[in-house]
């Protein structure tokens, strides 16, 4: 199925040259700690509320992933060259894989007005609009909405492809991270940044993705 991609390629190379896609917020709009200070830019992806990550309940492997779902992650990571279970463990804590009723999953925006879609990707000028320079139209039906399925997955798998040129394929907690806080967060403290939010991201991604077989 042929993809229609309009990464941009200024916003491409921004990426990869320089700490790209970092914030003056936290994803999801979630202030960061007193005293932080940072090149602006858009945030990528919207955070539940920050209680909502603690009360993500891992399910019992790949047969919490709804099927479709299952097969659109899959199919992402084959076509952007990224692990399906980061795809699989950015949906689960973003929207349950499309299950959640919260603001701005399937209309609308978040909590914060700056996310959207199952995989809460910023569509708005506040934030970098990271959609715009990142939609992909997966199911080939002319439209790349950020509230598809197939689409957002796709365009969230274009964006960790990206990341995955800095941080590499084997440092999942790092991709989280930075999916979560931006890349500028985690190039400068070297790491997981040291945000609650953040923190609490990652750990439940990574739990989530030990259940699921590769």
């Amino acid at each position: 199925m042929a993809l229609r991609i309009t990464l941009l390629a200024a916003a491409a190379a921004l990426l990869l040259a320089a700490p790209a896609l970092a914030t003056s917020t936290l994803s999801g709009g979630v202030r960061p700690p007193s005293g932080y200070s940072g090149p602006t830019g858009g945030v990528i992806a919207g955070t539940p509320s920050p209680a909502a990550i603690g009360q993500v309940q891992p399910g019992s492997g790949s047969s919490d992933v709804p099927r479709g779902y299952l097969r659109i992650y899959r199919a992402a990571a084959r076509a952007f060259a990224v692990d399906w279970r980061v795809l699989a463990a950015i949906g689960k804590v973003e929207s349950d894989h499309g299950r959640s009723t919260a603001a701005g999953v399937s209309s609308g925006l978040n909590f914060a007005d700056c996310c959207a879609g199952p995989m809460q990707i910023c569509v708005v000028a506040s934030c970098g609009n990271v959609w715009k320079h990142y939609a992909v139209d997966g199911d080939g039906d002319g439209i790349a909405s950020v509230y598809d399925p197939r689409d957002a997955v796709f365009g969230a798998a274009a964006i960790v492809r990206d990341l995955q040129a800095q941080f590499g394929r084997n440092h999942p907690g790092l991709l989280l991270a930075a999916y979560n806080a931006g890349a500028g967060a985690v190039q400068r403290q070297r790491g997981v940044p040291r945000y609650a939010e953040t923190r609490a991201y990652v750990a439940t991604g990574l739990r989530y993705m030990k259940r699921l077989r590769r």
